[in-house]
């Protein structure tokens, strides 16, 4: 057994990993990395040879279940020192449990397989509902601002944990990383990985992540700024437009979608004409805090804060959070 300070980690069987995906069928793909690819299936968990034993005569029984997890199958060919990095990855992974991370359940490594066995989220990714006809019950301007702050602080976590240890990428962030649980609290699922296994890229890369990457991030100032926190600038002003960044009506000659969008109304004084219509509709039955729309202050905070993600480097995860948190006081004061 792997444990760490509140997780255990289950050892897989390749054979039973297979069996879920169907030898990893493209009907179960729900993303595809630079590194490999992210599984949606249904595992047993209670399968006594899951258990991980790092020490002799010390075994985990499972509870008898079947669960829904995300398993991410790394193709990357590399040496036995990188096996060795990949078990001190699902080390370090253990010691950072964060109800607004997806855990991390278990692994498999048999042969030259490297698998991450992840927990997944009983309702959609943001991304979805960010283009659905119900707008996911057209949340109110305090449980957005609800969602970005507990969205800032499992990054900010990741950033804390991995601090001492070996760098892992956490700037793959974007709505479609970020899974809705059962009680609608948001999920990073972080599919970070160590860069030994990332491969070179082409330039290709897909608009609907391409916009959630800074354009100037070979600008020497930009490279003193954290990639996610650009990205988590986009991600607030996606959730105050409700559109995805990428969105047909942000796709500009450059392609560079919500953000050059949003900084330009910002510099225009134009940036509030694209606030989803449904946060000024105020409840005709109970006129409360809590269903009205947006309180003045809390929404220029939020405005401030957001542009500063895109164009200030010194701008970090904790500052970001103080801002959300003063936004959140001024909406429900």
């Amino acid at each position: 057994m792997l444990q760490g300070e509140s997780m255990v980690l289950s050892r897989f069987r390749f054979s039973d990993i297979e069996l879920a995906t169907e030898k990893f069928s493209e009907i179960y793909c729900i993303e595809s990395l630079p590194y490999g690819k992210v599984y949606k299936a249904e595992i047993d968990a209670s399968d006594k040879k899951s258990s991980l034993e790092f020490e002799e005569n010390n075994s985990c029984e499972l509870p008898k279940t079947r669960i829904i997890v995300a398993i991410k199958r790394i193709v990357s060919k590399i040496s036995g020192q990188g096996k060795e990095e990949f078990f001190s990855e699902v080390e370090m992974r253990t010691s950072y449990t964060h109800p607004n991370i997806v855990s991390l359940i278990g692994f498999c490594d048999e042969g030259d397989e490297m698998i991450l066995v992840y927990e997944h989220s009983s309702n959609k990714s943001l991304d979805d509902y960010l283009v659905s006809v119900d707008n996911m019950n057209n949340l109110t301007w305090t449980q957005r601002l609800q969602m970005c702050l507990a969205v800032a602080h499992g990054l900010d976590h990741l950033h804390t944990k991995i601090h001492n240890h070996q760098r892992v990428k956490i700037d793959n962030i974007r709505s479609a990383n970020i899974l809705i649980g059962r009680n609608w609290e948001p999920k990073i699922a972080y599919y970070g990985i160590p860069a030994y296994y990332l491969t070179t890229q082409d330039g290709n890369i897909p608009i609907s992540k391409r916009v959630y990457s800074d354009p100037e991030s070979n600008n020497l100032r930009a490279m003193k700024k954290q990639p996610y926190v650009f990205s988590f600038g986009v991600i607030l002003f996606e959730i105050f437009c409700w559109r995805l960044a990428y969105d047909p009506i942000y796709i500009t000659e450059n392609d560079q979608g919500l953000a050059a969008i949003a900084c330009h109304n910002v510099h225009e004084g134009t940036i509030k004409s694209m606030i989803d219509p449904k946060l000024n509709e105020v409840s005709n039955e109970v006129i409360l805090t809590s269903n009205r729309g947006p309180n003045q202050d809390s929404l220029d905070t939020f405005l401030k804060i957001a542009y500063q993600c895109l164009v200030e480097p010194e701008v970090t995860m904790k500052v970001v959070i103080k801002e959300l948190e003063i936004a959140l006081n001024f909406q429900v004061s």
